[in-house]
């Protein structure tokens, strides 16, 4: 019978548990590699797009590996149609419209819509490829690579058209104008203004969706709840002004008028004003009824606002979970999200309890 000796046990022991230590290590170290930059933005940019060259400056040299936006995955966007989700109903316009051109729809588009993205990895200028994918992909209810490359197209690849692919692109889009009035093209978003700009400019091919509707319905339900109770307190408030509801109207009131007047002193449409804490408590002021401010005022509707926010707080986890998950599986280092500035202050909370995360403030990158 062979014998082990104590030293040998001993020394088993020991390797195992740095074994141990080391995997630990390896696997915290991994889960720190993560940054995020949530930039709050807005969804209607009217100026130039020189205007906004100073944000995609900035966020070019931050050099993410991955730029995300609020939109759905496809598989959550054709659940979202099904469910005849409210913001789907130009979505559908949209889907006929580039059906009623009478061309051949594919079979498989996800092969073909793969195939693409390889032909065009090698070759930029496969026009008729790149109209073709981006077609595909809105059939396919990939929304944000569809208008990405969109984008690509209206910008970058039409001046390098020749006669033949720019009959070809009238033909199954009706041109650069027709995109625009139907939707497929969005002038002044802020992806057609930032995000698509920095991400072709970083040389990505795709856009990433993190969007989540899941909760749609009840907080539809909760906001409706609510809006009804607020616009009573408003009129109880107006009939009797000595009423505790007329009270937290007044303070409303006044806290919009104070920050109308701070407004004044900062560069409002600024992308760094919708980062700070200022625009975050202003955000969900105006979003939420008063919100926090004013929950402990008799005559305020608390729990109906405390349900929205519920279904509000839901959205933004999800959102999360849907953005870290890619990032991950992507093997990323540092992303960006843009998404409307309300939810940026909420996104960064959650986002900063999250194990291996880092939260950057957009105001923070160089």
């Amino acid at each position: 019978m062979k014998t082990v000796s104590y030293f040998t046990i001993k020394f088993k022991s020991i390797l195992i548990l740095a074994c141990t230590i080391l995997l630990v290590n390896v696997q915290a170290s991994a889960q720190q590699q993560l940054e995020v930059v949530i930039v709050g933005s807005s969804h209607q940019n009217p100026e130039s797009a020189e205007k906004y060259r100073y944000v995609v400056e900035k966020l070019k040299n931050y050099k993410p590996d991955m730029v995300f936006g609020e939109y759905l995955a496809p598989e959550d966007h054709q659940q979202a149609i099904a469910q005849n989700y409210y913001a789907t109903k130009s979505d559908l316009k949209k889907r006929e419209y580039l059906l009623e051109q009478h061309l051949k729809t594919p079979k498989n588009p996800q092969k073909d819509i793969a195939q693409a993205y390889a032909a065009l990895s090698k070759f930029e200028n496969y026009h008729k490829t790149r109209m073709e994918l981006a077609r595909n992909l809105f059939l396919n209810f990939d929304k944000a690579n569809a208008e990405y490359q969109f984008y690509v197209l209206e910008q970058h690849m039409q001046p390098k058209f020749e006669k033949s692919e720019q009959a070809v692109f009238e033909k199954m889009f009706g041109g650069v104008d027709s995109l625009r009035k139907v939707g497929l093209i969005r002038k002044n978003s802020e992806y057609q203004k930032i995000y698509f700009p920095l991400a072709y400019e970083l040389g990505h091919s795709k856009i990433y969706a993190a969007d989540c509707q899941k909760y749609d319905a009840n907080w539809n339900q909760a906001w409706a709840k609510t809006d009804s109770l607020i616009k009573k307190m408003y009129a109880v408030a107006k009939a009797d002004t000595a009423s505790e509801e007329a009270q937290v109207v007044k303070a409303i009131k006044s806290y919009y008028k104070w920050a109308e007047q701070k407004s004044k002193e900062i560069d409002t449409k600024d992308y760094g004003f919708m980062s700070t804490d200022l625009y975050g408590d202003y955000s969900d002021v105006v979003n939420f009824y008063g919100g926090a401010k004013f929950y402990d005022m008799p005559g305020y509707p608390k729990e109906e606002v405390l349900g929205m926010l519920h279904w509000w707080q839901k959205r933004n986890e999800g959102i999360c979970e849907n953005l870290i998950r890619q990032a991950r599986e992507n093997g990323a280092t540092k992303v960006v999200m843009g998404v409307g500035a309300a939810h940026r202050k909420s996104l960064e909370a959650i986002l900063a309890k999250m194990p291996g995360v880092k939260v950057v403030n957009y105001n923070d990158l160089p």
